[in-house]
């Protein structure tokens, strides 16, 4: 089945679901992290969403690549800040292993995209 929209990429669907578990978990950190750890996990979530659906949108084989290259450099963010922040004790073992199984799926999903230019070139 070819994609369509950008609404039909499963990975950017569970980037999407992966982004929104980050926004509600840093809810609860403290305010002390605002700046910190809190605004690098929103951007780094984000950023991976957002360059799955920039990749999707060019036109070059060679672009495409380049942008999920950096999705997948973003959601290495994600996973480490996800690490200090059960370190820190912000989340909990539970929650952690939650989201680093997100994380991997996410992960899969791009280097399904990746593998699937790489056939086409």
């Amino acid at each position: 089945m070819a994609i369509m929209k950008l609404e039909d990429l499963e990975a950017w669907q569970e980037a999407r679901k992966l982004c929104k578990g980050v926004y509600t978990i840093t809810s609860g950190y403290p305010k002390t992290e605002i700046y910190n750890l809190i605004k690098h996990l929103r951007e780094s979530s984000r950023g991976i969403a957002s360059n799955i659906a920039e990749g999707l949108g060019r036109f070059f084989f060679k672009e495409k690549l380049r942008f999920y290259g950096i999705a997948k450099g973003c959601l290495g963010e994600v996973k480490s800040d996800l690490y200090l922040s059960h370190d820190a004790t912000y989340i909990s073992k539970d929650i952690l292993k939650r989201f680093i199984a997100q994380c991997d799926l996410v992960e899969a999903k791009i280097n399904g995209l990746i593998s699937s230019i790489n056939k086409q070139k």
